[in-house]
Formats: C-alpha cells, sequence, structure tokens
C-alpha cells in the first residue's frame, strides 16, 4: 500500500505509546504469574518469558526514542497505574494451577504477546515507507513474540490435564 501522504506522527507515535503502556501491564502480569509456576518444571520458562517481555519493553522505548518520539506524560502517568494493578492479577487470584482461572491466565498472556506480535508486523509492513526503522530488527523482535506465544502455548498444553481432568483422591482425603 504505497501513497504520497506523510506520516500522521501523533498518530505513530501515539501508536506507539499504547503499546508501551501495555507493555508495561503485560510485564506485570507476566511477574505475577510466575508465581503459578514455581517449583513447577515450568518455573524457568515463566522466568525466561519475563526476561523476554522486558527486554521486549526496552526495545520499544528505544525504538520509540530512535523514531524520535518521547513518551506521553500521560502515558507515563498510565504505566505508574498499571504498575501497581499489575501486581494484583484478578484473573487467577489464588495462583491456582488445578484450576481453570490458570487457563484463562494462560490465554492472557498469550492475547498479550499476540498483540505485542501485531505490532511488530505492522511496523514491519510500514518500513518500506520509514527508513528510520530497521527490517532485520523488526524481525527479529516479530520472532521473539512467536517464540514467546510458543513457550507459553507449552505450558499450556503440558499442563492442561491439572485444569481439566479429574484428580485421583490425595492420600488421607476423605472421599
Amino acid at each position: 500500500m504505497t501513497s504520497a501522504r506523510g506520516f500522521d506522527h501523533e498518530v505513530y507515535a501515539g501508536y506507539l505509546n499504547a503499546h508501551l503502556l501495555a507493555s508495561e501491564a503485560g510485564l506485570r502480569a507476566f511477574k505475577s504469574a510466575t508465581a503459578t509456576w514455581e517449583g513447577t518444571p515450568h518455573a524457568k520458562t515463566m522466568r525466561l518469558l519475563v526476561l523476554h517481555i522486558a527486554a521486549d519493553r526496552r526495545d520499544l522505548l528505544a525504538l520509540i526514542e530512535a523514531l524520535g518520539y518521547r513518551e506521553s506524560a500521560l502515558k507515563l502517568w498510565l504505566t505508574n497505574a498499571a504498575r501497581i494493578a499489575g501486581t494484583f492479577n484478578p484473573v487467577n487470584i489464588l495462583r491456582l494451577r488445578e484450576r481453570p482461572s490458570t487457563q484463562l491466565e494462560l490465554d492472557t498472556l498469550t492475547g498479550m504477546v499476540r498483540a505485542k506480535l501485531s505490532m511488530w508486523e505492522a511496523l514491519i509492513a510500514i518500513q518500506p515507507r520509514d527508513p528510520r526503522l530497521v527490517l532485520a530488527g523488526l524481525e527479529e523482535l516479530e520472532a521473539r513474540a512467536q517464540t514467546q506465544i510458543d513457550l507459553i502455548q507449552s505450558i499450556s498444553q503440558d499442563s492442561v490435564e491439572e485444569r481439566f481432568l479429574a484428580q485421583e483422591p490425595r492420600a488421607g482425603a476423605a472421599s
């Protein structure tokens, strides 16, 4: 889609800033979710995901700055509010793995990363019109997001029976 029109920098910067704000909430959600998986074979994967999500947030901020945009003051304030809200996880309050809320939490985390993947795809699509964007860097970020989705999906697949199949009664439990 080629046009002689230039960029609407207010919209462009606003879009990136909205994703930056969402990335803070996402980072907090992933940090919160690590508690669900502590003590399981998936704990290491969740901690790795937190590191990747944090790196993506830093990369997005660096991209915004490289494009000559700044963090919106309003979005900065909202980011601080998201930090506070992100410490509370209404999807899986009790951090139980053997409940449907855990599946909903994994689905939500996947959706957050899919939104980020869509952003990278949009930037890749616009890159030919914006020489400030580095295609190889965007493709690396796109691949990293896809890897994150794959990791979340592997946790979901590997642990789905805990949530949806009847569990054996525990020794000593009343029947």
